[in-house]
């Protein structure tokens, strides 16, 4: 009887075990599909974040490599794009942020580590920047002379004759410092007292132009120029101001509540963004290009609000409107 359940049991052990193998299979084909399917999704949306950078569409450049930060949060092309799109849209916390995340897995790459330099530049942490171009030239000796201008921007006079003469010493100072290490030894000057400087007055910008022209006619037109120009130079603080007067003055005009909620959104004042696009969206009429705009806007206050759901609704409605 033993002999038996024994020869049973041994028969339903081959009989079940070709179907155990075909199960594993049958996941290990499943895994392989989707890891296929990331890769596939990956490289569409980092192809589209790319693209999306090249035409000036930055918060779209970062949707995409948000994406793809989802799929792989090592990737340190990734975590660099990231914080490039950030600089461009003087987002310089977030864009630190994310190029610190890529040292932390390349900590000795150069590209990284000069763009850290760059981004502690523009915020004016120039104490910060000469440290990191301290660690660029362990790995590129030749670029000591960039430290040149950081000591002056961080008041190291100094530091930076020094530096200027230790290049000419050993015969490595680049052509352009040159003159820069006259003015500053004084090595030009035949007495020794400094010549008088002369001021030269600035031209006025383009955006001043615009200004005193809006100032002159005080027409919706000439603020339209106005408010565009500080959009394209993404001086958000002074379109804030000068579309919340626009509002004042032209109150059934759709495009001033769109360049305000652009400003807002800029600011991260999400919610007032909100409240200000679906004011504007009353007054707006057969305008689909300007509609979509608004739709992008809407999907931006959502996504900064953190509700992905509507942020991705108004988004399909601005494809939807631009294809049109």
């Amino acid at each position: 009887m033993i002999k038996k359940i024994t020869y049973c049991v041994i028969l339903l052990v081959l009989f079940l075990r070709p179907r155990f193998n075909w199960a594993q299979e049958d996941v290990a084909s499943n895994e392989e599909l989707l890891i296929e399917q990331e890769n596939i999704n990956f490289q569409t949306f980092f192809f589209e974040a790319l693209q999306q950078k090249a035409i000036e569409n930055y918060d779209k450049a970062i949707y995409a490599l948000e994406a793809c930060y989802n799929i792989d949060k090592e990737s340190v092309a990734v975590l660099f794009e990231l914080s490039k799109n950030y600089v461009l849209l003087l987002k310089y916390t977030e864009a630190e942020y994310y190029i610190l995340k890529a040292l932390e897995f390349q900590p000795t790459n150069i590209y990284l580590l000069e763009h850290l330099r760059e981004i502690k530049s523009k915020q004016n942490d120039y104490e910060s920047a000469i440290l990191i171009q301290n660690k660029i030239i362990l790995q590129k000796p030749e670029t000591e002379s960039d430290l040149v201008f950081l000591y002056i921007k961080s008041g190291k006079i100094d530091k930076a004759i020094e530096l200027l003469k230790k290049l000419d010493e050993k015969d490595s100072l680049p052509s352009h410092l040159v003159a820069l290490k006259k003015s500053l030894t004084k090595e030009d000057y035949t007495e020794e007292e400094e010549p008088t400087p002369i001021y030269m007055e600035q031209p006025k910008s383009k955006l001043d132009n615009l200004k005193d022209n809006y100032n002159l006619k005080k027409d919706y037109s000439s603020l339209k120029l106005v408010l565009e120009r500080e959009l394209k130079t993404k001086q958000y603080l002074q379109l804030l101001e000068d579309s919340r007067k626009g509002l004042d003055l032209y109150p059934a005009q759709p495009f001033i509540y769109l360049m305000n909620a652009v400003a807002l959104n800029s600011l991260r004042k999400y919610s007032n963004a909100i409240e200000i696009l679906n004011t504007g969206l009353d007054y707006l009429v057969d305008d689909d290009k300007l509609k979509s705009q608004f739709m992008e806007q809407l999907s931006l206050s959502y996504k900064g609000l953190g509700n992905n759901k509507k942020a991705t609704e108004y988004y399909n409605q601005a494809i939807e409107l631009r294809n049109k």
